[in-house]
């Protein structure tokens, strides 16, 4: 590790020296994960995957040197390295850094509009998480008129802030699916398209993306039809060639082929659509429940400023299907309401959320993602208290929740002296959920 002063300083004060340069299959950079499934990992680049990655996102992107891209993507994320770094840098086109840490500072998300008309932002966007709450900032007297098109990546993006972004620029806002083990890009709704609704839109180029089906073993099976949901991967020049440590590439990368983790399916024009995380998958009695379906259904309420669906550990079903909203600024409504626009609007009757809890914040990763296994732990959480208070009429026991053990959760309970008696029973009926338990006496 360099201290970076100390480094700086070891420089002559006109120029950069890096020694030897590097070259095409040599390790350029290790980046982190984004971390919202579990401990971030360290990933390689080559200087070939970074600039093949970066080409696709120029092209793609129909950057060119007239433009200027609101870089809001933090730069410690390879989106912000990759996307707004470097393929810009190939189109010659100009950069509008807000701060180092993107728009994770609320001052950055008041100013967004001022800041991109005052320097004539052509190009605008963010994390969709970002976007929705630049939208709820008023535009006022800001001239946008030399804005053509936005961009978001990073996580899927709800439909309905895609419509709100239009309402408010006049322009499609065109999705960037990206993972840090492909250099950054995968695939982009191409700018010089027409557009896809909903759609991540075409693999970049070089790049062979195919959607697999899933065997039950858990191996991928051939490639899906058009509509059938399967497993992402990718070959080409630009995936990583594996994890700094090599342990972590079991089941990610398998000769040449990245395994992307993530659901999705395209079309007959073979345009790319994302149908979820194959972790993030809510399973209900053998029901495979796409929690993407419900946060876009969510998120079309008046009221919602950004939702969040998880799994609940159930005893007879697995898991039941949660949500988390958090509100627009302002905004009131009640659980009863939201649980008859969830009804109204989501046509799958399973996917109905069981419960929808109202909170303050929903947890973000560092670049804006929504950070899931905080919430599938406050599910569980929520459930076990419930029943320990409920079930053994013990009001005043502590519940922990964490990541880990042999089915994905770790529960313990700590019972206070009077609820020993509880303890045998307690157990007995905890153990038929898919969770780890302790029960433990004060």
């Amino acid at each position: 590790m360099l201290d970076f002063h100390a480094a700086l300083m070891a420089q002559p004060d006109d120029r950069l020296v890096f020694g030897e340069p590097g070259r095409d299959a040599d390790v350029c950079a290790y980046f982190h994960t984004g971390g919202t499934t579990g401990t971030p990992k360290l990933v390689a680049h080559t200087h070939r995957s970074q600039l093949v990655a970066a080409l696709g996102g120029a092209v793609l992107g129909d950057m060119r040197a007239s433009d200027l891209l609101t870089a809001t993507l933090p730069l410690f994320h390879v989106g912000g390295t990759i996307f707004c770094g470097l393929s810009a840098f190939m189109a010659g086109m100009g950069l509008l850094i807000m701060s180092p840490g993107g728009l994770r500072s609320p001052a950055m998300v008041q100013g967004y509009w001022r800041l991109a008309a005052r320097y004539g932002a052509t190009l605008v966007g963010a994390v969709p998480t970002s976007v929705g709450a630049v939208l709820e900032v008023p535009v006022g007297d800001a001239d946008l008129h030399a804005v053509r098109a936005g961009f978001c990546g990073a996580a899927s993006l709800p439909p309905a802030v895609g419509e709100r972004f239009r309402e408010v620029t006049g322009h499609g806002l065109f999705e960037v699916y990206g993972m840090t083990e492909a250099s950054g890009l995968i695939a982009i709704d191409a700018v010089a398209g027409d557009g896809g609704v909903g759609s991540v839109g075409w693999a970049l180029p070089y790049t062979r993306v195919e959607v697999r089906r899933l065997e039950a073993d858990g191996r991928l099976g051939p490639a899906c039809a058009p509509h059938e949901i399967g497993v992402i991967t990718v070959r080409g020049p630009h995936v990583s060639p594996g994890y700094r440590n090599p342990e972590h590439d079991r089941g990610v990368f398998d000769d040449g082929v990245l395994n992307s983790g993530d659901l999705g399916y395209t079309d007959e024009q073979g345009r790319l659509y994302i149908a979820g995380r194959a972790k993030d998958l809510i399973i209900r009695s053998g029901h495979n429940i796409d929690p993407q379906m419900i946060e876009n259904a969510m998120a079309t309420h008046p009221a919602v400023a950004l939702a969040a669906a998880v799994g609940m550990p159930d005893a007879y079903a697995g898991e039941l299907p949660v949500c988390f909203v958090a509100l627009r600024p302002g905004a009131s409504t009640t659980e009863d309401e939201l649980h008859e626009h969830a009804q109204r609007t989501i046509g799958e009757r399973p996917a109905w959320p069981k419960q929808i809890h109202v909170v303050d914040a929903i947890p973000l990763t560092t670049v804006g993602k929504i950070y899931k296994p905080a919430l599938r732990c406050d599910a569980a959480a929520r459930l076990v208290t419930r029943i320990v208070r409920d079930q053994f009429a013990v009001a005043d026991a502590q519940v922990r929740v964490g990541e880990g053990g042999r089915r994905g959760l770790r529960v313990e309970v700590t019972l206070p002296p009077a609820g020993r008696t509880s303890a045998p029973a307690l157990e007995q009926a905890l153990a038929a959920y898919l969770f780890e338990s302790r029960i433990t006496v004060a």
